[in-house]
Parts: structure tokens; C-alpha cells; sequence
């Protein structure tokens, strides 16, 4: 792999597991102090206490604020309303209604976020599910009601699963994977630091309206709890959030949610070790399955990198409008890529390009191929080696009578592109 993008992987993953690490500590040294207070409250504060730290950010980078189009302003409030906001206050009720004695369940349900985030993209960015997505998200919801319940062969567990541990716990779970979709799309033109500003800053708008109803109690808060919120805002609320931002923004959202793992591992390591909580084995394997089934998700709907060189092809590709790069199969094949149709971002030459990348039966040429669509690009690049790293997977190979339908499918994927 080129080390010009693969620093950047190695950097944001190490910043995203960074940022997870920091959650951990979270539910299992900070939040318990803040048991006596309100959520809605809580959350208020270590948004607008965050929001003061980040505020620089939106100054230095207020020019790129002309930047976001309308489409991004609303997955920047989604952004705030349901990762800050709404995520926030399910995470803290659930905790606070554990009464911080089985905190390791409702961190291990937030694995579910991928799949809750899959669905979204499928849904607002037209994103297709991943090949087994059915069969593995099958497998993780019926490990997560082993993972969830010490003893999970009590008819009574029925009735516990609508208790307000589990609710809140599966509604941050969606709140969060919602996020993660919006917040990629959000952050593709901006600075990291100007959109963790802006969802601090939306989301103390969202919340005062619910916490003002809480600020007669102001003067009740002790001094250690001010002093954990302070903690908060440096450690697993604002300064996380940066740091997760700036990892999202060098890689894919799938390897992302692959490094958010060190959350819950070490999360629930530390409930052992600080709250001597102990997962039943019914409880563990449920867990491991869980995780299993969601690394599969993930690792199905990764990016792949090929590295191959131009070759000749039937001259066909331009007819479509677009510049056409043919590679070898076996290319692909060594990845055991999906067969279909992706964005991608390309590399000739040690400039940037995107495109698009089909994988699949040619129904001009009645065979497989490889090749790349390149925007935005004019030149002879036969011979040459070229970077292609996969984004997002559009949809399945398809067969076309003549040139006229693929050239009026490929206008059809463009736009998809664009969302």
C-alpha cells in the first residue's frame, strides 16, 4: 500500500481506539459520582462545558462554514440531536438505572450500533446491505438476548427486556450507530474540530429546553461533581469526541467501528477489576458471538485496496462519458472483494482522484472485468500502476442490451455518488 494513505489509516485508527479507551473509563470512574443528579441535567452540563473547550475551533475554521450544504446541515443536527443529545441522555439513564452494578450489559448492547448504522446508510445514502448481513445480524441478536441476561432461560426474562435498562441501552445503541452514518457524511468537507464544535454546540441548544427545568438545583451540585463534569469534558466527553473526529476523517466508517472494540473489552474489564461485576458464562459467549458477528458485518462492508497496473482494454468505457482504466481480475479476486459496483478513491501519479469501480459481468464484452470510472480526469495512463481504495458499495452487477442502458445506469450511479 502507498505509504502516503497508509500512514493516515494507521494514525485515525489509533485515534479512534484512543477515543474509545477514553469511553471506557467513562461509565465505570466518572458517571457514578453524577448518580444523584439528573441525566438530562448531567448531559446539559458536559455538552456546555465541552462547548467552551471546542468553541475555539468554530472560530479558526468559521470559513468553512460556507462549506456545508444544506444536506450536511441536517447530518450535523441529526449529528447533535441523536449522538449528543438524545444518545447521551439514553446512555447516562441506563446507567444510572443500573445503579452502576451491571454496567458491562448496557456497554456490550452498543455493539449493535453498526448494524442500527448499516441500516441507516441503506436507507438515506442508498447504500446496499453487505452480501450475509441477514444471517450475521440474525446470529448477533440472538446471541445479544444470551449476552444481556445472567441467566437467559427464565421466562421472566421476556418481560425484562422491556425494562428501562434494556430500552435505554438499545435507544443510545441507535442514537449512536445513527450518528456514526451522519457524521461521515457530515465531516467530508469540513475540519474535524468545526464539526465536534458544532455538535457541542447544537446539542446545548437541544438541551435547554429540557434542562432548564433542572437549573433551580444548580446550587446543589457538590464540588466533586463539578470537578468530575470538568474531568468529563477532558477526558471521555469533549476532548473523545475531537479525537474520535479526527480518526473518522482519515478512515472508512467500518474500520472505525472495528476500533470502537476497545470500548467495550476494556469497559467491561474495568467493571471486573474496579466494580467486581462478573458477566455469567451464558453472559460471555453471547458476548464473544456478538462481537464475532459484528466484526463479520464490518469486515464485509470494509474498504478494499487494490494495486494493479492499466491495461488495454476494448476502447468501450469512453462511450459512457467517463475515462475508463482496465486491470487485471486477478486484481480483485486476491481480495475476495464482493462482485458489484463502488466509489472509490483513486491515486495516478501521486494525485487524488474519484470514481467509480465495477466488479463484475461486462455485458459488452460477455465476460468479468475490472475497471475504473475516473471523474474529472483526461490522459493516457495505460501501463501505469495506479491505487484504488473502495468506499462505499453501490449495488450488484447487472446485465445491459447495449451501450445507450449501461451509459444511462452509469448517470444513475453518479447521482448516487453525490449523496
Amino acid at each position: 500500500m502507498n505509504a502516503k494513505i497508509e500512514k493516515p489509516i494507521l494514525w485515525g485508527s489509533l485515534a479512534v481506539a484512543l477515543a474509545a479507551l477514553l469511553w471506557s473509563l467513562d461509565g465505570t470512574f466518572l458517571r457514578p459520582q453524577l448518580y444523584s443528579l439528573p441525566s438530562v441535567l448531567v448531559v446539559f452540563l458536559e455538552h456546555l462545558l465541552g462547548f467552551f473547550v471546542l468553541f475555539p475551533f468554530l472560530i479558526i475554521y468559521r470559513k468553512q462554514i460556507k462549506n456545508i450544504t444544506k444536506k450536511q446541515w441536517l447530518a450535523v443536527f441529526w449529528v447533535a440531536l441523536f449522538g449528543g443529545a438524545l444518545g447521551t441522555t439514553f446512555i447516562t439513564k441506563a446507567l444510572f438505572l443500573t445503579g452502576f452494578h451491571d454496567i458491562s450489559v448496557v456497554i456490550l448492547l452498543q455493539k449493535f450500533q453498526p448494524i442500527f448504522a448499516i441500516v441507516l446508510a441503506a436507507i438515506f445514502l442508498r447504500e446496499r446491505f453487505p452480501k450475509n448481513f441477514y444471517i450475521y445480524t440474525a446470529i448477533a441478536l440472538v446471541a445479544g438476548y444470551f449476552m444481556t441476561f445472567k441467566n437467559p432461560w427464565t421466562i421472566g426474562n421476556l418481560a425484562n427486556a422491556v425494562s428501562g435498562v434494556i430500552v435505554y441501552a438499545l435507544l443510545a445503541a441507535f442514537a449512536w450507530g445513527s450518528a456514526t452514518a451522519f457524521g461521515k457524511y457530515s465531516i467530508k468537507n469540513i475540519s474535524y474540530g468545526l464539526l465536534a464544535s458544532l455538535r457541542f454546540g447544537l446539542t446545548v441548544l437541544i438541551m435547554l429546553i429540557p434542562a432548564i427545568r433542572y437549573f433551580n438545583g444548580l446550587g446543589d451540585i457538590n464540588g466533586i461533581q463539578w470537578k468530575t463534569l470538568i474531568i468529563i469534558v477532558f477526558s471521555s466527553g469533549a476532548a473523545a469526541m475531537f479525537i474520535y473526529y479526527y480518526g473518522l476523517k482519515k478512515i472508512s466508517a467500518s474500520l472505525a467501528t472495528l476500533c470502537e472494540l476497545s470500548w467495550p473489552i476494556s469497559a467491561v474489564l474495568l467493571d471486573y477489576i474496579i466494580n467486581k461485576n462478573i458477566l455469567s458464562w451464558t453472559q460471555i459467549i453471547g458476548a464473544l458471538i456478538v462481537i464475532g458477528a459484528i466484526t463479520k458485518i464490518m469486515l464485509n462492508n470494509r474498504s478494499y485496496h487494490l494495486n494493479g497496473k492499466v491495461i488495454a482494454g476494448l476502447g468501450q468505457g469512453e462511450k459512457t462519458g467517463l475515462h475508463t482504466a482496465n486491470l487485471e481480475l486477478s486484481v480483485a479476486t486476491k481480495t475476495k472483494m464482493p462482485k458489484g459496483l463502488y466509489t472509490c478513491a483513486l491515486e495516478i501519479e501521486s494525485k487524488p482522484y474519484s470514481g467509480l469501480l465495477y466488479y463484475g459481468y461486462n455485458s459488452l464484452t460477455k465476460k468479468d472485468c475490472l475497471e475504473a470510472h475516473i471523474l474529472n480526469f483526461s490522459g493516457d495512463i495505460y501501463g501505469q500502476t495506479i491505487l484504488i481504495i473502495t468506499e462505499r458499495y453501490l449495488r450488484l452487477p447487472k446485465k445491459f442490451a447495449s451501450i445507450e442502458e449501461l451509459t444511462k445506469q452509469m448517470k444513475k450511479d453518479l447521482k448516487l455518488m453525490e449523496n
